[in-house]
C-alpha cells in the first residue's frame, strides 16, 4: 500500500493568515501564475493546501524594503504598488500589480531582504505561499520542483530582459540630452 504523502503548514504562519477564501477563487489564479504552469492536478492539489489567505486595506504595507523575504504572494483580488526607496527622501514607484500577478518571488531563491516595498493601493486579497512550505513541497514532489524552478527562470529572465531595454532606453535618452547642451 502506498503511503499518502502530506505537507502541513507553517503552524506560525497559519495563525498570521487565514485561510478562508473561496476554494475556486484560488485555484482559478494559481492555475494561471505563471510560476505553476504545466503542474499536474495532484501537485496543483496540494500546492493549494499550502497557501495562506489574507486581506489588506488601502495603503497598508505587505512588506517593507529591508524586510526579510520569506514568501511568495499572489493577488487574488485588487492592486498593489511596489516602490522603492533611496537615502530615506527618495521615493520611485517600480510597478503596480493587479488581480493575478505575483511578487516576492526573490524569497524563493535567495534570503535576502526586500529589495522593495509592497503596498496595498486598493482593498487588497493575497494568497501567500511561505518559502519553507514551498520547500518542503519541492523536496517531497521534485519534479513539480524542476517544473517551478524553470518557470521561475523564465519569469526571472524575461524581466530582466524588459530591464535591460529599458536601460538601453535610458542611456539612449540621456546621452541625446546631454549632446544638446
Amino acid at each position: 500500500m502506498k503511503e499518502k504523502l502530506t505537507i502541513q503548514k507553517s503552524s506560525f504562519w497559519a495563525n498570521l493568515f487565514k485561510t478562508n477564501a473561496n476554494i475556486d477563487d484560488l485555484y482559478g489564479i494559481i492555475k494561471h501564475v505563471p510560476l505553476f504552469k504545466n503542474l499536474s492536478k495532484n501537485n496543483f492539489k496540494h500546492l493549494y493546501e499550502l497557501l495562506h489567505y489574507r486581506s489588506y486595506q488601502p495603503n497598508e504595507y505587505i512588506f517593507y524594503q529591508g524586510d526579510p523575504g520569506n514568501a511568495l504572494y499572489i493577488i487574488v483580488e485588487g492592486s498593489i504598488k511596489i516602490k522603492q526607496f533611496a537615502n530615506n527622501d527618495f521615493e520611485i514607484e517600480l510597478a503596480e500589480l493587479k488581480s493575478g500577478d505575483f511578487l516576492g518571488e526573490l524569497a524563493l531563491i535567495d534570503d535576502d531582504i526586500r529589495s522593495a516595498s509592497a503596498i496595498a493601493s486598493s482593498h487588497t486579497k493575497l494568497a501567500v505561499i511561505f518559502q519553507s512550505d514551498l520547500n518542503n513541497f519541492m523536496k517531497k514532489y521534485p519534479s513539480a520542483g524542476v517544473e517551478i524552478m524553470k518557470n521561475m527562470s523564465f519569469v526571472l529572465s524575461t524581466r530582466l530582459k524588459k530591464l535591460d531595454a529599458d536601460y538601453t532606453q535610458l542611456l539612449y535618452e540621456y546621452n541625446k540630452n546631454m549632446e544638446g547642451k
